[in-house]
């Protein structure tokens, strides 16, 4: 199976592409034995499609250096993470320049992962080696997948153009920007189906496809984040219904840490994750088909985040360099969020006098210590890079799985539909704010329950629990947007970036990401974004 998703890279032209960079007919004949006119009949051919469907996932954070532009575009504009050792990063400053290429990798990458999906929604219906139970599923995984990437088209570029066929004609490729609503209105209904059409459950040899609750669980966020960035706010109760739904399928394990840890991944709290692992139960059936190589899979996160140098060459960390970059470090308002004594600091940020297991960079029994001096800020991260032991050894790339929702965040997602939605229910929003922190501290002792209080000052505790649990998650500047859109926070005035240039530079543009110029100059049907 595996060998056959390579395959599929070398014989269907289609899926090789994004839409706006094609300048030449599409090439329809044969390569081989096979084309796209024969291909798509079996059972097995429609698992190695999707699966290269799922595989386009990879491309986002393949890279050591970040060239799939995820960690840039998702995590560095927060107030979260800063970039090594106070050096200038154009992001993290909001100086974003349509020019910029974490941009347009991240907009090359969703829009092939739709392609991919595209094909296999429209070659379902005249398969003749599909029960109808295989064509549903199928076709619910395709939907899932294209809901989730042009979700991100929804919130990282705003009206980017729509595209629900293969384009068959050079003309075709250069799509006009959506109309406002457009990507949100195919989301939801791609979800939609998705939910009646995929399995409960999967098998333990297919872990990490999704099932129904991860479907149910991101139209649930879609909702919430359609209710924000457009004000509507009868959304809330339909988000609520959805959250609702999942509540008592999935559970919060019993150590916070362990969801990020290689060890524990796919366990009862994860709705969705990444799969970069390799091979077997709880492994990874999905490939980077884009980078070559069979069996090579993972993520540069751990090498693009662990420590490596502070601002004094001579303090580095073990292992600097050539297995941590650093490229990421903590900033003093995250590091003064979290209540003193919250076991969440440790198991999310290091600081100095912590200990500094990463697996390859550890001291035998003993262990490293984390030095302060090892940062600008004094503090690293330590949530996915805390115990990872970077197990493929043939390659930099850690093959620990990127967690895309869990169940906590479905808690919390709830509660805040309690607490902002038409049918106010702050009890119960204090309730699922306290499930999560008894799991942080079973008791009570040093995260005391939240008590039901006032709209805002439940609102500011949603907020604070938010940031603690998920942070380092690619969560964070994606709350500050629909938070400020919805009229609930002032981002110019309200956050501290951690970098007075950041703070500074700040602006109502930066909302949302500018259309990669290289696309523009392609597109003529393309509108760049208010600002660029």
């Amino acid at each position: 199976m595996k060998k056959r998703i390579i395959s599929l890279t070398l014989t269907l032209l289609l899926v090789g592409g994004f839409f706006t960079r094609c300048e030449q007919k599409l090439n329809l004949s044969p390569l081989g034995t096979l084309d796209e006119l024969t291909y798509y009949q079996s059972e097995n051919d429609f698992k190695s499609a999707v699966l290269l469907s799922y595989s386009t996932l990879l491309n986002y954070t393949f890279e050591q250096f970040d060239g799939g532009g995820w960690l840039q575009t998702m995590m560095l504009p927060d107030d979260d993470a800063t970039t090594a050792n106070n050096n200038i990063n154009n992001l993290e400053i909001f100086n974003w320049l349509p020019e910029g290429g974490p941009f347009r990798s991240m907009w090359e990458t969703t829009y092939k992962g739709i392609q991919r999906s595209n094909i296999i929604i429209e070659k379902i219906p005249d398969a003749t080696g599909l029960s109808p139970e295989q064509a549903k599923v199928f076709d619910g995984e395709a939907r899932f997948l294209r809901a989730y990437f042009n979700f991100i088209l929804a919130h990282q570029f705003g009206t980017a153009p729509l595209v629900e066929l293969t384009p068959r004609t050079v003309e075709a490729t250069r799509a006009a920007s959506s109309k406002p609503g457009e990507l949100w209105d195919a989301v939801i209904a791609d979800l939609r189906i998705a939910k009646a059409n995929l399995p409960e459950k999967w098998d333990n040899n297919n872990l990490g496809r999704a099932d129904r609750i991860a479907a149910t669980g991101l139209l649930g966020k879609v909702l919430l984040y359609r209710a924000q960035w457009e004000k509507k706010p009868e959304l809330y109760t339909q988000a609520a219904a959805e959250f609702e739904s999942i509540i008592g399928k999935r559970s919060l394990i019993a150590n916070f840490g362990n969801n990020f840890r290689p060890s524990a991944e796919n366990n009862t709290e994860s709705i969705f994750e990444i799969q970069m692992g390799i091979g077997g139960p709880g492994g990874n059936p999905w490939l980077p088909a884009d980078f070559g190589g069979i069996g090579a899979a993972g993520s540069g996160r751990l090498i693009y985040m662990r420590a490596a140098c502070g601002l004094n060459p001579a303090n580095c960390a073990p292992g600097a360099n050539g297995q941590g970059y650093g490229q990421v470090q903590i900033t003093r308002p995250l590091q003064m969020a979290f209540e003193p004594g919250d076991p969440r600091r440790a198991a999310t940020l290091f600081l100095d006098g912590d200990a500094y297991n990463t697996g390859s960079n550890s001291n035998g029994s003993q262990g490293w210590i984390f030095r302060g001096v090892w940062s600008a800020t004094g503090s690293s991260p330590a949530k996915y890079v805390l115990g990872d032991n970077n197990l493929d050894f043939r390659s930099p790339l850690s093959v620990n799985n990127q967690r895309v929702i869990r169940y906590a965040d479905v808690l919390l997602m709830l509660a805040e539909c309690k607490i902002l939605g038409p049918a106010k229910d702050l009890a119960g929003a204090a309730a699922l704010i306290n499930q999560v922190r008894r799991r942080a501290d079973p008791t009570g002792n040093i995260l005391p329950n939240v008590a039901v209080a006032a709209e805002a000052a439940m609102f500011r505790a949603l907020r604070h629990e938010r940031r603690v649990e998920l942070a380092l998650e690619d969560h964070r500047y994606n709350d500050l947007v629909r938070w400020h859109r919805a009229g609930l926070i002032n981002i110019k005035t309200d956050i501290d970036f951690g970098r007075p240039e950041a703070n500074r530079a700040w602006s109502e543009k930066n909302l949302i990401k500018p259309i990669p110029l290289s696309e523009i100059d392609l597109n003529p049907g393309l509108v760049q974004n208010a600002g660029y």
